[in-house]
């Protein structure tokens, strides 16, 4: 008897340790914070804008090359209430929750690049400036990181952000102002650490943190 509770102790850091680390955010979303989140995509006002404000981290411009202006953080929950924003004409809470079950759980990372007076493409009479070795979006380096570990993503994509010119001639209306790198995480993957940065390496030498404190967003 005198033994029990040494191999109880045991027993319980085994456990412990076999356990996998639980993020500081709703990696799963019940029924409940569904139906929460659709509701608050569905209000489309100031609390939700003020919602996404607390996903988003804003950067200065640099002196020159590309401008890595926001990195946003889209949770379950945020994708969930991202999803009701978007869908708002005849979408039910029903059709969130299964729009949420196919999607599955995800951490969706989206890094905003601006084309600058010293990094863009050609247009109009504006002659290319884009270092870099392929001259896209695959020369910026973007990672996710907890205590100096990288965590690997399930997929990176991109797509192309811009503004209208009103058109013309022979034009489409469009001028290019930048893209956005979207890279997406197993939250299981994550570690229980609550603060995380998204570091971002440009082709021109910028190095750019942002950090989130990940107990601070659902």
């Amino acid at each position: 008897m005198q033994h029990f509770p040494r191999i109880s102790s045991a027993l319980l850091l085994s456990v412990f340790l076999a356990s996998p680390p639980v993020s500081p955010f709703e990696a799963s979303l019940s029924d409940e914070a569904v139906r929460e989140a659709y509701f608050l995509g569905q209000r489309r006002d100031e609390n939700t804008a003020s919602f996404f404000e607390t996903y988003r981290r804003y950067l200065p411009a640099p002196d020159s090359g590309p401008h890595v202006y926001m990195v946003e953080i889209f949770t379950p929950f945020a994708q969930a209430v991202d999803v009701s924003r978007k869908n708002w004409a005849g979408y039910s809470a029903q059709q969130a929750r299964l729009d949420y079950r196919a999607r599955g759980d995800s951490l969706r990372i989206g890094v905003h690049i601006l084309y600058t007076a010293t990094y863009r493409p050609s247009f109009a009479h504006y002659p290319k400036q884009v270092p870099g070795e392929t001259g896209t979006w695959k020369d910026f380096k973007v990672r996710l990181t907890q205590d100096g570990k990288s965590h690997e993503s399930r997929s990176v994509t991109s797509e192309g952000t811009h503004i209208s010119t009103g058109g013309g001639k022979g034009g489409s209306g469009l001028r290019p102002t930048g893209f956005i790198i979207w890279l997406e995480y197993d939250p299981s993957n994550l570690g229980s650490t609550d603060t995380a940065a998204v570091e971002t390496d440009t082709p021109d030498g910028q190095h750019v943190v942002a950090t989130f404190d990940l107990s601070r967003l659902r």
